[in-house]
């Protein structure tokens, strides 16, 4: 069989996208519920619920009581909304990206307490009557590759999604709304953001944040970062949309950003960690010794469990890594022994690389010291006579 490069491009994407929900819908939490049937989304028997072990089935429904996870529609099976869910649900994901559609049906006029709803590869959601569908302030509305928005049976704008007090879409862009469903699947569903970041960093590098936004209304949308967490009086605000921060001193954070277009809003946090990097408090001096003694160099560093010693032969334009053996001693401690070094060592330069095992942070280099051999003279004794005359 022969393939096309756009060919194997288009099979490339569907298998990634495949894997990626796939591997959504597999990583289960306490709380996070499961379609196992179809039938109205109060219906207790068409979902499981996963205690922390495994799944068992459900004794309440999504949103029924406090404590609902992530929810999913996957196995082929519909589930249609009617009611207004009374309490939060973490999010969820429609279509498990299996082959089978999921479906997401609203039914009568209804709400769900979620920040977050993913219409997924294979997955629909549909309006079957002409009704408003309701989330809460801030909430997303996202449609990912393979996800359908259904924009018939008919479309007009009574089949309304509601973002806190803003209509933000009907099936055909009407009653004064900026969107239309078809809008919604163009773009990816309502606007939203996916904070990330470059993290972990250590406290001498720079930290990138990344917004990612998507959906309608995110070209030329308006940003809003900050820091929500961090070490005791630490603040950062920004409307870049994908800020650049430095001087960040060891310690956990959590930066938020929130986007907007003028009419609804969306916020989404990253945590970033700020690793220590060494610090080398005694650096290493030069050192004289006489011929046949050892040459002993040290360091003291904070935040540091390894160490490598390098020595340069050509007065520090290379370095390599010394070796425990017959000339050295300590090369991965804190105290270097140049064993009886030989005149020709003299002017050899020393250094040592500091670095901490648990974290990614580049080492710390010391500064370079110098060994100096002294030689000496030989003084040989010689017998003297001398000679006394007598008269």
């Amino acid at each position: 069989m022969k393939f096309s490069l756009g060919s194997t491009f288009k099979i490339l994407f569907v298998l990634g996208v495949a894997v990626i929900a796939s591997a959504r819908v597999s990583a289960q939490s306490l709380g996070d519920y499961r379609s196992v049937s179809s039938a109205n989304w109060t219906n207790v028997s068409i979902w499981q619920v996963y205690n922390g072990t495994s799944w068992t089935a459900a004794t309440s429904y999504p949103g029924q009581l406090v404590g609902t996870n992530d929810v999913y529609i996957q196995g082929g099976y519909s589930v249609t909304i009617s009611s207004n869910i009374p309490n939060a649900v973490n999010s969820l994901t429609v279509g498990d990206g299996s082959g089978s559609t999921d479906n997401f049906y609203i039914g009568s006029t209804s709400s769900l307490q979620t920040q977050l709803i993913t219409i997924a590869d294979g997955g629909l959601a549909e309006w079957i009557s002409n009704v408003s569908f309701s989330l809460p302030s801030g909430a997303a509305f996202v449609i990912d590759p393979g996800g359908t928005l259904a924009n018939d049976n008919p479309c007009n704008s009574a089949k309304r999604l509601i973002i806190g007090s803003t209509v933000y879409s009907t099936c055909n862009g009407g009653a004064g709304t900026d969107y239309s469903f078809d809008d919604l699947n163009d773009s990816g569903g309502s606007i939203s953001v996916s904070a990330s970041s470059n993290s972990p960093i250590c406290d001498n590098e720079t930290l990138n944040l990344y917004s990612n936004p998507s959906g309608a209304g995110s070209s030329g949308a308006t940003y809003s970062w900050t820091a929500t967490a961090g070490p005791v009086g630490y603040t950062f605000n920004s409307t870049d949309e994908n800020p650049v921060v430095t001087n960040l001193s060891a310690g956990s954070y959590t930066f938020s950003v929130t986007i907007s277009d003028g009419t609804v809003t969306n916020t989404d946090s990253v945590d970033v960690t700020v690793n220590s990097s060494p610090t080398i408090v005694l650096q290493p001096t030069d050192q004289t010794v006489a011929l046949g003694n050892n040459g002993n160099f040290s360091v003291t560093a904070t935040g540091a469990d390894t160490y490598q010693w390098q020595v340069s032969t050509d007065g520090g334009s290379n370095f390599v890594s010394t070796a425990d053996g017959s000339e050295y001693s300590g090369s991965q401690t804190s105290n270097l022994t140049v064993i009886s070094p030989d005149p020709s060592k003299n002017g050899y330069i020393y250094r040592v690389l500091v670095s901490n095992s648990t974290n990614s942070c580049s080492p710390t280099t010391s500064d370079e010291a110098t060994l100096t051999i002294q030689t000496g003279t030989v003084i040989t004794n010689r017998k003297i006579t001398f000679r006394v005359n007598q008269n």
